[in-house]
């Protein structure tokens, strides 16, 4: 401190001088400027965190791969909408209402039509008097007494029945035409799929992948009054693998070819909002090619449906799991979720089940070939172990014995 600084005293005769307190010595402090600081904190910050993430680690092939990432995990995302979706229903219509996706103007019928008195069994009861049924583009537009509408007044083309007979088309709920073509060769006989490598669950084939759209049958069975019939596959196995159901009108389409899908009672329909039906088969069919007895038949089924729920568990976890990630947006939790997705090793599980997990989620019709009252009390056991629900009983030729067992079933 220099002398200037001090502060004189005196203390007798004599001048001392002292330093001041420290307590009231003033402090000096270098300040930044606010701004100065702000910008250094940006500085780091795009040092440390945004460079590093935007600019130095994302090159052109880390750039494709984040993006592929993306688009895999939504198509997850999408697939588990699909997958959880709940059973088709179809909207109760009436007639005027509706529209008839398999229609077209090639091979359709391009003008209204009246069916003019005619004998009407409407499917319950044999109408009394006489009635006049119009169509246009392959729907009933109305049905009405004789005479009550003017064929003039809506440009229809009359058909007079005088009095003939008209019913609803007849539904054939079990048949294997068009996946066994007439006259039957071994060559185009598909309806079983028996296989020592598949053995008797073969839930993951599909009916529609045998069928002949060229097979003269259809249009044998068509004359009779079937108009639509429900294909399924054979009964050899537990589980025969999924039906289909077909309008029995070969070459329907624009170009009157023999194509399966334009046969298809849904064609028109988006394949995702078709409705499914499994076929399996219970009792001594199986057994027989097989040779199980009907305790191995029941072991088979209840392992590979207790196979398919835990898959269902499964695929439930990970979609669940999905929503998370994407809604997290964390490039390394997406990284990581769509590394093990590629890696493991069920995938093909899934194919395997799609089938029988769809049963789990009340997306599939489940129809049993069963005979024997023990056979169908069986399969009401297992339905209920795993929870789905059996929608026909076909050749239930001793049902007869246990009807109060099947109504009570609940199915």
């Amino acid at each position: 401190m220099a002398l200037s600084d001090s502060i004189p005293i005196s203390i007798g005769k004599q001048n001392m001088y002292q330093l001041p307190p420290t307590s009231t010595r003033r402090q000096y402090r270098a300040k930044l400027p606010l701004s100065l600081l702000t910008a250094i904190l940006v500085v780091l910050g795009l040092q440390f965190v945004l460079l590093p993430r935007y600019v130095y680690q994302t090159s052109p092939s880390d750039a494709k791969l984040s993006r592929f990432q993306l688009d895999r995990l939504d198509a997850k995302i999408q697939e588990c909408v699909a997958a959880r979706k709940p059973p088709v229903q179809y909207p109760v219509t009436t007639a005027g209402s509706r529209s008839n996706p398999r229609w077209n103007p090639s091979s359709g019928q391009n003008e209204t039509v009246m069916l003019q008195n005619a004998t009407l069994f409407d499917g319950e009861t044999m109408r009394n008097g006489t009635f006049d049924i119009v169509f246009k583009k392959g729907i009933i537009e109305s049905v009405s007494p004789a005479g009550e509408t003017l064929a003039s007044e809506i440009g229809a083309k009359v058909v007079e029945l005088d009095g003939g007979y008209v019913t609803p088309g007849l539904v054939d709920l079990h048949s294997h035409h068009l996946a066994i073509a007439w006259p039957l060769l071994a060559a185009t006989d598909d309806t079983n799929e028996v296989n020592p490598e598949l053995g008797p669950i073969t839930s993951q084939v599909r009916i529609i992948d045998s069928l002949k759209a060229y097979d003269i049958a259809t249009e044998i069975i068509a004359s009779g009054g079937i108009t639509t019939s429900l294909i399924l596959p054979g009964s050899a196995n537990i589980m025969g693998g999924e039906a289909v159901l077909i309008k029995n009108a070969l070459k329907s389409g624009d170009n009157a070819e023999f194509v399966v899908e334009e046969i298809l009672l849904e064609h028109g329909i988006l394949e995702d909002e078709r409705r499914r039906y499994m076929k399996m088969a219970c009792g001594e069919n199986p057994r027989r090619v097989y040779e199980h007895t009907r305790m191995g038949n029941a072991w088979y089924f209840r392992k590979h449906m207790e196979r398919a729920k835990e898959l269902l568990d499964r695929q439930d976890a990970s979609c669940l799991e999905a929503d998370a990630v994407r809604a997290s947006g964390d490039i390394a939790r997406i990284s990581s979720f769509i590394d093990a997705l590629i890696t493991e090793d069920s995938a093909t599980d899934y194919l395997e089940y799609d089938s029988s997990i769809a049963i789990l989620r009340g997306q599939v019709g489940v129809n049993i070939h069963c005979y024997e009252p023990e056979d169908i009390e069986d399969m009401i056991h297992h339905s209920k172990e795993f929870g789905f629900r059996i929608q026909a009983f076909h050749h239930a030729l001793e049902a007869w014995q246990v009807p109060e067992l099947i109504k009570a079933s609940g199915e």
